[in-house]
């Protein structure tokens, strides 16, 4: 059965409309239309932050995401966990907008010299400590980087298949961003929200499509990130309005099934290793509103 990849969307303009990059070495071409645009701009260095390690579907081509950091991009708006959720399961999760500025893809040596991918994602620092600490904003971050990703170059990522490194904040040299003033400018107004997440548009169709259910958002991380598996750790935001005894987990050797009694559709995927259903831990945090579903590996 083929798995159910998180159902956050992003528009692409969010990175080509207000937040436009232009590397050092763009062609004289974009380097022209900017000018012609006559916007202020400025280009900014950013540190590093965090890598993120995945790979692309159906080829299997490993990809990094280096998540960086400077100040010249604006903060989200600061809210709690629960307001979160409450925007992501509203009729206008649009409410909330985070602004970022991802780079173009370039080839650089992994650790063992094979060469990868490289994406550098900019952020504000405020709002990278927020995600470092809170597995929710976490989450909730890399899907819409993902989303972000697929949608500007037209590829697919394997939401469930990635690893934060321990050992290395960046992969290769972080390249300059150039970004427009008066974005940031924009994005200063505090009454305007600052992260911005559409769906896709509906098809023009001669009927009305069916409402369809909303996704549960979540993620399926293996420990530890490389060598033998010992456990995977399944992660679900689960909203507030869902109960305890609304939830349905199931677990077998290569697979994990969670329902909800139709209050969202089911997620139902397999396991990349077998597991020992028998030990199978699984514990809701309301103070986070995640469900974490620990499963050790059998050898």
């Amino acid at each position: 059965m083929k798995n159910k990849s998180i159902s956050l969307e992003i528009d692409p303009s969010i990175m080509e409309k207000n937040m436009r990059i232009v590397k050092d070495n763009a062609v004289e071409e974009e380097i022209n239309k900017l000018l012609a645009e006559s916007v202020p701009s400025q280009t900014v260095k950013p540190r590093p932050g965090f890598c993120v390690k995945t790979f692309t579907k159906p080829d299997n081509k490993k990809v990094f995401v280096n998540i960086c950091l400077t100040e010249a991009i604006p903060c989200p708006r600061n809210i709690s966990n629960g307001e979160l959720m409450q925007i992501l399961n509203s009729e206008d999760p649009s409410s909330y907008r985070v602004p970022m500025s991802i780079g173009e893809g370039r080839t650089e040596p992994d650790k063992s010299g094979i060469p990868a991918t490289v994406y550098d994602v900019a952020i504000n620092p405020d709002f990278f400590c927020k995600i470092e600490k809170d597995d929710l904003f976490q989450t909730f971050f890399l899907t819409v980087v993902f989303e972000g990703l697929q949608d500007k170059y037209q590829f697919e990522l394997d939401m469930q298949k990635f690893t934060i490194l321990k050992n290395r904040k960046s992969i290769g040299t972080l390249q300059s961003h150039r970004i427009q003033v008066r974005d940031v400018k924009k994005y200063e107004d505090k009454t305007k929200p600052l992260i911005e997440e559409i769906p896709k548009p509906t098809p023009k169709v001669t009927e009305v499509p069916a409402v369809k259910k909303k996704e549960l958002i979540y993620r399926l991380r293996r420990e530890p990130p490389v060598g033998e598996i010992q456990y995977l750790l399944a992660e679900f935001m689960i909203p507030s309005t869902i109960e305890l005894k609304d939830l349905n987990l199931e677990v077998g050797e290569d697979r994990l099934v969670l329902d909800s009694k139709g209050l969202f559709q089911v997620v139902d995927f397999f396991l990349p290793c077998s597991v020992d259903q028998d030990i199978v831990d699984a514990q809701l945090n309301r103070n986070k509103d995640m469900l974490y579903v620990k499963m050790p590996a059998i050898h």
